[in-house]
């Protein structure tokens, strides 16, 4: 009962923690297009997606926003997102408990990557659910491949082949949620039993391997589909030929962002809270070395989680020619830190005998922060703002007047325009209706939304966008999306041509 009682906890968090993101009605950025594609354009979708290596991921959004109606209804996206990370939470509970972490810390950091920046992004972005299915299918890789290698008999081989079909599955996904299998490979390795070096190694090279002799697969399957002339390869597909900029790009972002676990970084103005967190979860993870490692091999197990599996943990990111610093692509680095973190915690514990009531109130106070901060940042940071835009649209195309030849004016809002304080890449406080194509985009859901069967016979619209007013003639409706900045103070700008 105890047992069903914590899964059932587990599950149930992300969906009480994100449920004002998932219920309230809004778009963010390529929902509208995804959404408008899935339905005028089959089969696009997986196109669009294996050009980046994803062929996976198209197919899962082709299958669920072929159900998806309205923006209204990616309420239901969110909350598949919001069930697939309670579940992540879940198998990585099962499985450090599985490598000898107590009930209480398993827990832990199975809620702790439910809580944490990038899942908050993948359940704020309705189409990025897949994601976390690819973490799930990495998760079950890393547990068939661990099966597969305490088992002696014929049954062995069958179950790491299995575990290295599913990482191909995950990459193919999306490659970096593959890697998330470091999180429970660097928690077993920090509590194996003791053994001999080579047969650490063994092990090591067995579980990274199978991690990256899926990748590459997936990469030369996806080569020759480019090669072929199938689909046109993107940019982000090349191999970065500046490595030691890259290397500085990871010192400067992913490394920084990953350490600070919950807490979030600003674009504009980092906070200095940011860096005071940052420190601490650095002084925990360094004395987990000096308390948690005593003896010369758990030592050496420590330094190789420490410093070389981050590496791993971002490869894909790194190998890319692109400098993707979104936190959604940070998630098998975070879980890694949060790991080396909870060992610290661990070890401090172990080392000045804490009765298990503090090492229980410390967890408590800093899991209950960190589900404030996710409940806040996703809210008020993705659903709220991106909710805004939305409503200002759909207001305007609930009350245009259609002719044969309505003329429509966007004036789109820069960043200065933003109705959030604080900003970081293109998901916490970004703006969608900044692009030319996105705002276009969700007018024309808002006008699907109003006419479900097509326009009326005989009526059309042209829409044009820009920064700056349009000239003062010739316009049926303007919408001033600069608004945004003052959403709350006073009601939607917009006139029409015979008010002006």
């Amino acid at each position: 009962m105890r047992k069903w009682l914590c899964v059932a906890a587990l599950l149930a968090l992300p969906l009480v923690v994100y449920w004002p993101t998932i219920t309230h009605e809004y778009g963010f950025r390529d929902d509208y297009s995804t959404l408008r594609e899935a339905h005028e354009r089959p089969g696009w979708l997986m196109q669009l997606t294996t050009s980046s290596g994803r062929p996976v991921y198209g197919a899962l959004l082709q299958a669920s926003l072929s159900e998806v109606d309205q923006v209204a209804e990616l309420t239901m996206l969110r909350a598949l997102s919001a069930l697939l990370a309670g579940v992540v939470g879940v198998l990585l509970w099962r499985q450090l408990r599985r490598s000898g972490w107590s009930e209480l810390q398993a827990g832990a950091v199975g809620v702790g990557v439910m809580l944490l920046p990038g899942m908050q992004v993948v359940v704020g972005w309705a189409i990025a659910w897949p994601i976390a299915v690819a973490l799930i299918v990495a998760l079950l890789g890393f547990l068939l491949v661990e099966r597969g290698m305490h088992n002696a008999g014929r049954l062995g081989p069958v179950c790491v082949a299995a575990g290295t079909a599913l990482y191909f599955i995950a990459g193919l996904t999306y490659q970096t949620s593959a890697l998330f299998a470091i999180v429970p490979i660097a928690a077993a390795l920090l509590l194996r039993p003791e053994t001999t070096a080579r047969n650490d190694a063994q092990w090591i090279i067995v579980h990274i391997g199978t991690v990256f002799a899926a990748l590459f697969a997936g990469f030369l399957v996806m080569n020759l589909v480019f090669t072929e002339g199938g689909v046109q390869e993107m940019a982000r597909m090349r191999i970065e030929p500046h490595p030691f900029i890259k290397l500085l790009w990871f010192a400067r972002n992913p490394l920084p962002n990953s350490i600070a676990l919950f807490a979030l970084r600003d674009m504009l103005a980092t906070p200095p809270w940011f860096w005071i967190v940052f420190a601490g979860v650095v002084a925990i993870i360094v004395l987990g070395f000096f308390y948690g490692a005593s003896t010369a091999q758990q030592r050496l197990r420590w330094l190789f989680v420490a410093l070389l599996l981050p590496f791993v943990a971002h490869s894909v990111s790194l190998a890319a020619s692109s400098q993707a610093i979104g936190y959604r692509t940070l998630l098998p680095l975070a879980g890694l830190y949060l790991v080396l973190a909870m060992f610290g915690l661990r070890a401090i514990v172990a080392r000045f005998r804490l009765p298990r009531l503090a090492e229980s109130g410390a967890l408590a106070a800093v899991l209950v922060t960190a589900a404030v901060l996710a409940w806040h940042n996703a809210s008020t940071l993705i659903a709220e703002p991106q909710g805004n835009e939305w409503a200002l649209i759909e207001a305007a195309a609930s009350r245009m007047q259609l002719t044969s030849e309505t003329r429509v004016y966007l004036i789109r809002p820069s960043m200065e325009s933003r109705s959030t304080q604080r900003v970081y890449a293109d998901e916490y406080g970004s703006l969608t209706s900044d692009a030319d194509w996105a705002a276009k985009e969700m007018f024309k859901a808002a006008i699907r939304e109003r006419f479900p069967d097509g326009l009326p016979a005989g009526m059309d619209y042209l829409l044009t966008t820009g920064f700056g007013p349009p000239p003062p003639v010739g316009y049926d409706l303007v919408v001033d999306l600069r608004e945004l900045k003052h959403m709350g103070e006073r009601a939607p700008a917009e006139t029409t041509a015979a008010e002006r």
